[in-house]
């Protein structure tokens, strides 16, 4: 690759700011891989917090309380080591996701991210993707080949992948695609043999009761594995504001939910039985709420990657269309599910905050998502 302007997109950071939003630490939760300098500093000044991990691959990172709760350094809700943390501890919320260009996402689960506080994302933004330049332009180099093997066999399957084309369409729908009737629609025909046309698509003339119970099937049917783990704290974690970190967890016919405090011990704190969370058609500010997070998904290289990963996944089976505006749709779906879980256990929630609450709960787990390119 030559050594010229790395191609770059920074659009998701226009116009946010981020801040440390207490009493959140939700970035705490998140078991930290130590840089070589780094682990040299906590083997000589704390090793009994080191451990050596050996998924996905062999490295060092911080240890969590009890082997599950949060960081062994957060005491009292702050940081003890906060000028020597790691550095992905550092760089959150932000995710540098290297594939055919290299795109700053902002995870969307911080707290930090929704207000107009502290510092401007932007600049900070770009900051990182210079000071992890070298390590870009490596992965960068490493990604060629892999996008030339992806291309390669979608020619040999006779599929074309035009990402640009399916993005234009989406985009200029999005606020329809907050419309469960387009997303049921949507949902059927990413399923068909025939090349879906996202342009000229139709919205189901109502939604009756039987379209949205086949839309609670599908969401049950995506947020089974994650709400479904069979580890307690394999589960997604929902920070309220509060600050009150929660595990939900599918268990048989009920969802379970469960409260975790610092020192990493849980307890259950009440059920709801899952057919008690009906999904529900969004209005108002919430709408707007939920397309604007649309668009931010559209744009996403890692939500495009995801798709690829699917295409190869299933032998290159499906029209590219199909691929995307399924993705698209069971997205939509796991996050309005999650939305009305959390309105059934927290209600009372304004209009507009409902939503902001499920993308909360939801966003970290979008970007955990596999994908072909790699998150540096």
């Amino acid at each position: 690759m030559p050594e010229g302007p790395l191609p770059l997109d920074l659009s998701e950071l226009e116009g946010r700011r981020f801040v440390c939003e207490d009493p959140c630490k939700l970035c705490c939760l998140c078991q930290p891989e130590c840089l070589p300098a780094e682990v040299e500093y906590f083997k000589r000044n704390y090793p009994d917090h080191l451990v050596l991990k050996r998924e996905p691959h062999r490295h060092y990172a911080l240890s969590l309380k009890k082997g599950q709760g949060s960081c062994a350094f957060l005491n009292k809700g702050r940081c003890e080591v906060y000028a020597h943390r790691p550095h992905f501890c550092q760089q959150f919320p932000f995710h540098i996701h290297v594939g055919q260009r290299v795109q700053v996402e902002l995870d969307l689960s911080c707290r930090g991210v929704w207000g107009d506080k502290g510092e401007e994302a932007l600049p900070e933004g770009l900051r990182l993707v210079q000071a992890n330049e070298a390590e870009i332009r490596r992965t960068l180099r490493e990604a060629i080949p892999v996008y030339r093997e992806f291309n390669l066999n979608c020619l040999d399957a006779g599929l074309e992948v035009d990402v640009g084309k399916v993005r234009s369409q989406v985009s200029a729908r999005l606020d329809e695609f907050t419309d469960l009737r387009l997303i049921a629609s949507l949902l059927e025909a990413s399923v068909e043999e025939d090349e879906l046309n996202i342009q000229d698509l139709k919205a189901k003339p109502s939604l009756d009761e039987g379209t949205l119970r086949d839309l609670e099937h599908s969401a049950l049917e995506m947020v089974a594995g994650s709400l479904g783990a069979e580890e307690l704290f394999q589960a997604p974690v929902y920070c309220a504001p509060d600050g009150g970190w929660n595990l939900f967890r599918i268990e048989g016919a009920r969802v379970e939910r469960y409260v975790m405090d610092e020192e990493g011990d849980v307890h259950k704190a009440g059920g709801l039985p899952v057919k008690a969370i009906r999904l529900q058609q969004p209005n108002g500010f919430d709408r707007r709420t939920l397309k604007d997070y649309l668009r931010v998904l559209n744009n996403r290289d890692s939500l495009m990657g995801y798709a690829f990963y699917l295409m190869d996944e299933y032998g290159y089976e499906d029209p590219w269309p199909n691929v995307y505006g399924g993705v698209l749709s069971t997205s939509v779906l796991d996050l309005l599910w999650r939305t009305a879980l959390l309105a059934a256990f927290f209600p009372g929630g304004k209009d507009g905050e409902r939503m902001r609450e499920g993308i909360i709960f939801y966003d970290m787990d979008r970007l955990d998502a596999p994908t072909l390119g790699a998150f540096v």
